[in-house]
């Protein structure tokens, strides 16, 4: 990759007096325009926009120098600690993309992250991430001479995961240039660092919206071997599937199987699906264990079902149900702490509502648009949000909600401690709006009064509604479409008075509940009892596609992945040390 000295970027981007890029107005984001206007770039000046982001291009001999003052942070004498957040600001906007991974890097030294974090409140006199979005859509809509290589260039110093996605989007309509894959990219193939590597291989092999297939023919067999001798599991992980997806040939299917021990547990999720999609079911001893032992015999077992004719990829669904990723809700009740945060394949940290934005979450979902639905206690409210954590709609009710759910004609199902009801949320200056109700009757000796003994609910796939309460005796009562109670209720054992009861409905109508000692399955027609597994205080549980449950125990403080015969196979602690209350995998 070229090289871009310091010296010539403290010239351009360190000048006193720059203006900073607008905020987002109220009723929507600030144009690619205005941003790149606010700091002297021209929207249409395709070249100009190149050089901005060459000019924070590091070099490898740089990465070195800075990275080696960032390391640092951390010296023992405190002087020399201050000495190296000193250098770094000198080092100005250049510095600012290390500096800001190093600032996030939950695994790494606290010290480091913490001066990291200083220095760049100092050195952040520009929103970067910002004017780096606008001029990394305007390099893809302008397509100036040596855009693709420039943007390489950049990406592993992309501000952001979404400035790194758009450069990623910005790659796919540079891929091919009079009719032949971009030299720059096809070099990319044997690049020294993954992420572009990665980039390489997707923007040459996904197809066009539509399914036009491989989107650089002519690079197809260079792509083939980059991917098969790519070392990085993540690097080749992403080749693989860009290539069976796009392809869809089966030829690659052996190379996903090969790679199954050696992958972060996010993917070996996404490749469990995929071949589930293909088998129909596990073979014996096919189902993914915990360890690498376990999924050396998992990997042993799918390749024997291969080998016997595998099959025909072109006739199959392959549509993805699992993305590998894992949505987490962490709380301390007692010093008011709650926190709900993404997980990655890789499961590092993707995403994160900041704990100002929301007040004692119980539940959250995301949406198919990619907006979260969020239940919050303690304002009594639901709400639809951006991923930045801006609310779109708000429901807000008498009652605690417990949970809430999106419903197939884009309404929400609210589920509160004295009501059901289904919402339609308010958009775009409309009004959120109770579309049917149902509130629970007072209890025969307090005519006139409210019961508050709701602790969650779910819709069936029959359309029909159950919700479960906390009282002794009958606890399990189903709601008709037009949210009538119908059936007869049942008699589980009791739940504990909370609304942190975690519950799922199985793709066959059955439920799974959270007792204060055990998970268990039920038919909700009968509250005939099924499947179990014990647990001090379950709060969260979810039937996954590939059969396991997933389950929160906030009492345990871990969520668990357990089989069919009630085999852990996976287990996540929050590292701060909060207990989990929700876990969801999507």
């Amino acid at each position: 990759m070229p090289r871009f000295p310091v010296a010539a970027v403290l010239l351009v981007l360190a000048a006193a007096g720059v203006a900073q890029p607008p905020d987002d107005p109220a009723d929507g984001a600030a144009t690619d325009a205005d941003v790149l206007k606010a700091v002297g770039l021209d929207p249409a000046d395709g070249p100009g926009l190149l050089g901005y982001l060459k000019l924070r291009t590091v070099s490898q001999a740089d990465q070195g120098k800075i990275d080696e003052i960032i390391r640092r942070f951390a010296a023992d004498k405190f002087e020399d600690r201050l000495a190296a957040a000193a250098a770094a600001e000198k080092l100005g906007p250049l510095a600012i993309s290390p500096l800001r991974k190093a600032a996030d890097d939950k695994a790494g030294d606290p010290e480091i992250a913490y001066r990291a974090g200083l220095v760049l409140k100092k050195l952040q006199t520009v929103d970067h991430a910002k004017v780096s979005a606008a001029a990394v859509r305007g390099v893809a809509k302008l397509k100036p001479a040596g855009a693709a290589a420039a943007l390489l260039g950049f990406l592993p110093l992309a501000d952001s995961d979404a400035v790194a996605d758009d450069i990623r989007a910005a790659l796919k309509g540079l891929a091919v240039q009079n009719g032949k894959a971009d030299p720059a990219l096809v070099a990319a193939l044997a690049d020294a660092t993954p992420l572009r590597r990665t980039a390489a291989y997707l923007a040459l092999v996904e197809g066009e919206p539509g399914g036009k297939g491989v989107r650089a023919p002519d690079a197809l067999d260079a792509v083939k071997a980059a991917v098969r001798r790519d070392a990085d599991p993540e690097a080749k992980f992403r080749g693989l599937w860009a290539l069976v997806h796009t392809t869809r040939d089966k030829e690659y299917v052996p190379d996903l199987i090969a790679s199954i021990p050696v992958l972060p547990r996010g993917r070996l999720w996404q490749v469990e699906d995929l071949l589930l999609r293909l088998a129909g079911e596990h073979p014996p001893g096919g189902r993914f264990g915990k360890d690498a032992e376990a999924l050396g015999k998992a990997r042993d077992a799918w390749a024997a079902w291969w080998a016997k004719g595998g099959v025909d990829l072109t006739k199959a669904d392959l549509t993805p149900r699992v993305l590998g990723l894992t949505d987490v809700l962490v709380q301390n009740p007692a010093f008011g702490q709650y926190t709900t945060y993404t997980l990655g394949p890789d499961m590092k940290e993707v995403w994160r509502l900041k704990q100002d934005q929301q007040t004692m979450p119980t539940d959250l979902r995301w949406l198919a648009s990619g907006r979260l639905l969020l239940t919050e206690q303690n304002y009594n409210r639901v709400t639809e949000r951006e991923k930045t954590g801006a609310v779109v709609s708000t429901y807000s009710g008498n009652s605690p909600p417990c949970t809430a759910e999106p419903l197939p004609n884009g309404n929400w199902l609210v589920v509160a401690r004295s009501m059901v009801a289904e919402v339609k949320p308010g958009r775009g200056g409309a009004p959120t709006s109770v579309v049917k109700s149902f509130t629970r009757p007072p209890p025969p000796n307090q005519p006139g009064g409210m019961a508050y003994d709701i602790v969650t609910g779910a819709r069936l796939p029959n359309g029909e509604v159950v919700y479960l309460t906390s009282t002794i005796g009958p606890n399990l009562f189903r709601l008709d479409e037009n949210l009538k109670q119908v059936g007869t209720p049942q008699t589980l054992p009791r739940f504990f008075n909370t609304v942190m009861v975690g519950i799922d409905v199985t793709p066959a109508g059955k439920l799974l509940a959270c007792h204060q000692d055990k998970v268990v399955e039920y038919d909700p027609a009968d509250g005939k009892a099924g499947w179990k597994f014990d647990t001090p205080n379950p709060t969260s549980v979810q039937r996954l596609v590939n059969g396991n449950t997933l389950i929160a125990s906030v009492n345990a403080g871990r969520a668990v992945e357990v089989t069919p015969e009630r085999e852990v196979v996976w287990e996540y602690r929050d590292p701060t040390g909060l207990a989990v209350g929700r876990v969801y995998r999507r």
